[in-house]
């Protein structure tokens, strides 16, 4: 373990050293569950609930490439959406009306209760809560990175009929050609819109120091497609749309064609009706093929 020092260390810092160096001595560094043998959130990799891969089984080859191309396709309209909505400049401006406004609001309430102008504090906190809101949105809007990573993900799918599906960080961050923390929050955003979904999982490993004491570590997720329950409805139903043009490619439909319902039989009700009409049409026809003179 490497302790890296600031240049003037206090007293709160040694503190929070000494308690790393307590915890890694235990093995409680990180935060783990009633088992006190998994982490929290994780589940153990042998377990059932961790091998989640029946939901990645596709029934044909033009089925598979139909919907990761549906799904790729689904994640760049959003991301172009996202950048039409905040063009490049735009997240600068609204944390430099945040800052404004925020420093605005605190000068204000400073202020005596006389002197403060009637309406503006709460004109203010209204503006900084909706620059908030669009702030969150943006920080969880698809980008380009997000989409490499994505399109990165399915190229360790297993499409061999076993749907299993779990590269780590680092080969995911070497085939999209960026860092493992831009995989991270490629795979956050990828989770909020549905495109994606994971179960954490561990494993037991020997620590090094003694091999005879095991240690409960994390492993890479285990993936999965979980879209009608995770997408939005709006997002969901254009993957369908997209993905059914796709399979009319390959010749084949998961749409059935309608079916005209043949016409219903002709009611009695009906044909003694057109009887009826058809016997008076004749009686008021003279034998000439003139109607008849009253």
């Amino acid at each position: 373990m490497s302790l890296i020092f600031s240049s003037t260390p206090t007293l709160r810092g040694f503190g929070q050293i000494a308690g790393t160096i307590a915890k890694a001595a235990d093995g409680s560094v990180r935060d783990r569950g009633p088992d006190a043998q998994v982490r929290r959130g994780c589940v153990d990799e042998a377990a059932p609930a961790a091998q989640p891969w029946d939901r990645n089984r596709f029934g044909s080859t033009a089925e598979r490439i139909s919907t990761v191309e549906s799904l790729v396709a689904v994640a760049k309209e959003l991301q172009a959406e996202h950048a039409a909505e905040f063009p490049r400049g735009r997240k600068l401006q609204l944390e430099h009306d945040h800052e404004v406004l925020s420093a605005e609001l605190k000068e204000l309430m400073g202020r005596p209760v006389a002197d403060r102008p009637v309406g503006r504090p709460a004109t203010i906190r209204i503006a900084l809560d909706a620059i908030e809101v669009d702030l969150k949105k943006h920080s969880l809007g698809i980008t380009r990175t997000d989409v490499a990573v994505y399109e990165a993900v399915f190229n360790f799918l297993c499409f061999a009929g076993s749907g299993r599906w779990f590269p780590s960080w680092g080969k995911i961050a070497q085939a999209a050609r960026c860092c493992e923390k831009s995989v991270g929050r490629a795979l956050r955003r990828l989770g909020h819109h549905g495109l994606l979904a994971w179960i954490s999982r561990s494993t037991t490993k020997s620590r090094r120091s003694d091999p005879a004491l095991k240690q409960r570590v994390q492993t890479s997720h285990a993936y999965f497609l979980d879209l009608k329950k995770r997408m939005a409805e709006r997002v969901y139903q254009r993957f369908l749309q997209l993905r059914e043009r796709r399979e009319r490619r390959f010749g084949r439909s998961t749409v059935a064609e309608p079916v005209q319902a043949p016409p219903p039989p002709p009611s009695k009700e009906v044909a003694a009706q057109r009887s009826a009409i058809a016997s008076l049409g004749a009686s008021l026809f003279s034998s000439d093929g003139h109607l008849g003179r009253v």
